[in-house]
């Protein structure tokens, strides 16, 4: 079966089971993470990970008749980030794999060669940048992203084309607004991370105050920023202790208060709560 099918995949899970029953029962790993057949162990000893990869892999070649990469397989420092998936994860943050961008790069100035050839259709080129965007992510790629929406939006800006799919045509160009419009969010957490204050952040990026907690709001409720960073733990209680019921609104919730709680303060909670805490 071609790799990166759907049903390879499958199999690959139901045959690997056998695996992560051994790692998870026999070997009491606490800290284990699999996708297909990419796995990872978290551990502090060096020593009891060396123990755990010859385990590992005598079973696979007893059970399974697989091998573990000679070259992939490696017990590393977390500081110098786990390549999964594509990805260099490090502790707080994570980065495309250099080689990924290099192999992205080739297809794109091949892709773009070809749509010039009117060999590519422009919706075609589109969903490929759509992919490898999404893709993007789910790592730390801010300016990378925005760089290449840049380049590409000049790239197709320069050539005249008759709208085949209206419909499609609009889909695309919400996705850039709202691309743009995710950058600047991931901006706004850049800043509060670098230790700015709401006023400070509006200050420098010249947008208003509101504006930086419509952003703060946002990576609440999507578990980018958790919500002890944003408001105090004495006033979270006090915005929970205030909320009688699920269909609460934030008008009556703020009329519970005497003292110098914001709409914005409740939002905050509000979206924490909603979103499974």
């Amino acid at each position: 079966m071609p790799l990166g099918n759907l049903t390879s995949q499958f199999f690959a899970n139901l045959y690997l089971n056998e695996l992560d029953q051994f790692v998870k029962h026999e070997l009491k790993v606490k800290y284990y993470v699999r996708y297909v057949d990419d796995f990872v162990i978290l551990d502090s000893s060096r020593e009891h990970l060396n123990f755990l990869k010859n385990k590992i892999c005598d079973f696979l070649k007893e059970k399974l008749k697989l091998e573990l990469h000679p070259d992939k397989s490696k017990v590393i420092n977390l500081n110098k980030g786990i390549n999964f998936l594509g990805f260099r994860i490090f502790f707080f943050y994570k980065l495309i794999r250099k080689s990924n961008m290099k192999h992205f790069n080739r297809k794109f100035q091949m892709r773009k060669f070809l749509f010039n050839q009117k060999i590519l259709r422009r919706d075609k080129f589109v969903e490929s940048l759509e992919g490898w965007l999404a893709y993007c992510s789910h790592a730390n790629s801010y300016k990378y992203r925005r760089h290449l929406l840049k380049l590409s939006n000049e790239f197709l800006s320069k050539k005249s084309f008759k709208i085949k799919n209206y419909k499609k045509h609009q889909n695309f160009v919400k996705k850039v607004n709202e691309s743009l419009s995710e950058f600047t969010v991931q901006k706004t957490l850049l800043l509060f991370k670098k230790g700015l204050r709401i006023n400070e952040i509006a200050k420098k990026r010249f947008i208003k105050e509101s504006t930086v907690w419509k952003h703060l709001i946002n990576l609440v409720k999507y578990k980018q920023l958790p919500l002890i960073e944003v408001i105090s733990k004495e006033k979270i209680y006090k915005i929970i202790s205030r909320i009688k019921g699920k269909k609460d609104k934030m008008k009556e919730i703020k009329k519970r208060f005497n003292d110098s709680i914001t709409y914005d303060e409740i939002e905050c909670v509000l979206v924490s709560l909603k979103k499974g805490k």
